[in-house]
C-alpha cells in the first residue's frame, strides 16, 4: 500500500503533532512510532531520527499538552477563586481530549508540570494572600486533587463494569471536587488572615504597654 504524500516537512514538532492527533482520535493504544510514521508518509526509521523511541514521544506529548493548559496567574483585580476553578477545570478538560495520556502524566515525577508552571502556581497563591509556605502547600493540594481525578477517570475508562451513579456525569464529580478544594483553601486563607491580624494586634498592645511603662517610670 502506497504511503500518503507528506505535505509538511518532517520534524520533531510534526511528529509530536501527529502523535497527539492519533491519541485524540483513536486513543493511546493506537499510538506507535510506526503509526505516526505512516500518518506522515515516512518510514519508521525516518521518525526515529527525530524521536528516540515511544517513551520520548510520550514525554514530548505530555510536555506539549501541559504547556497548552497554560500557567496559573492572578492578574490585578481578578478573583482568585474563579481563576483557580477555571484553571483546574481546563487541566481536566485537556486530559479528556487525549484518552490514556492523563494516566501517563500521573506516573511522571513532576506530573507534567514545568518549572515555570510551578513557580507561577506558587506565585498565584501568594498574590491571593497566602503566606509563602502555605502558598506552596495550596498549590500542591490543588494539583494533587485534579491529577488524582484525572487518574481516576483514566482508570474508569478501562472499567466499563464499574458501578456508576445514574444521572451524574464525570464533569459533575470534577466540578464538585474543584469547588470543595476552593472552599477549603478559602477557609484556610481566612483563618490565616484572622490569625495574622490577631498576632499583629497583640504585638501592638505589647508595644503600647511598653511605651506606657517607660513613660510611668520617667514620671
Amino acid at each position: 500500500m502506497a504511503r500518503p504524500k507528506r505535505t509538511t516537512a518532517l520534524s520533531r514538532d510534526a511528529i509530536v503533532d501527529e502523535a497527539i492527533d492519533i491519541v485524540g482520535t483513536e486513543g493511546l493504544a493506537a499510538l506507535t512510532m510506526r503509526s505516526v510514521a505512516a500518518r506522515l508518509g515516512v518510514t519508521p526509521m525516518a521518525a526515529y531520527y527525530y524521536v528516540a523511541d515511544k517513551e520520548e514521544l510520550m514525554s514530548l506529548m505530555a510536555e506539549r499538552i501541559s504547556i497548552s493548559s497554560g500557567s496559573l496567574y492572578l492578574e490585578p483585580g481578578e478573583d482568585w477563586e474563579a481563576t483557580l476553578r477555571a484553571h483546574l477545570l481546563k487541566l481536566w478538560e485537556n486530559s479528556t481530549k487525549y484518552p490514556g495520556l492523563g494516566a501517563y502524566l500521573i506516573n511522571q515525577p513532576d506530573l507534567g508540570v514545568t518549572p515555570d508552571q510551578l513557580e507561577s502556581g506558587v506565585g498565584f497563591f501568594e498574590a491571593a494572600g497566602f503566606a509563602p509556605k502555605h502558598a506552596a502547600l495550596a498549590w500542591s493540594f490543588a494539583m494533587t486533587y485534579i491529577h488524582g481525578r484525572i487518574s481516576v477517570d483514566a482508570h474508569l475508562a478501562h472499567q466499563p463494569e464499574a458501578p456508576r451513579r445514574t444521572g451524574l456525569r464525570a464533569r459533575d464529580y470534577v466540578e464538585f471536587g474543584i469547588n470543595s478544594v476552593v472552599t477549603a483553601l478559602r477557609i484556610i486563607l481566612e483563618s490565616d488572615t484572622d490569625a495574622a491580624a490577631a498576632s499583629d494586634n497583640r504585638t501592638r498592645r505589647g508595644s503600647s504597654r511598653k511605651v506606657t511603662t517607660r513613660a510611668g517610670r520617667r514620671g
